[in-house]
């Protein structure tokens, strides 16, 4: 299976079925930094 480094390539490739709720909440709101995305970052919880 394939890794994705930004879920917005998976969401492009798999659709949105595929992603996890943290996958689409960090596409939604797009915020991240360098060194850590949205999702790792827990920024929405």
């Amino acid at each position: 299976m394939k890794t994705w480094t930004h879920p917005g390539g998976k969401l492009r490739e798999l659709g949105a079925d595929s992603l996890t709720d943290a996958e689409l909440l960090s596409i939604l709101i797009s915020t991240g930094t360098k060194e850590k995305s949205a999702e790792e970052s827990n920024i929405f919880l």
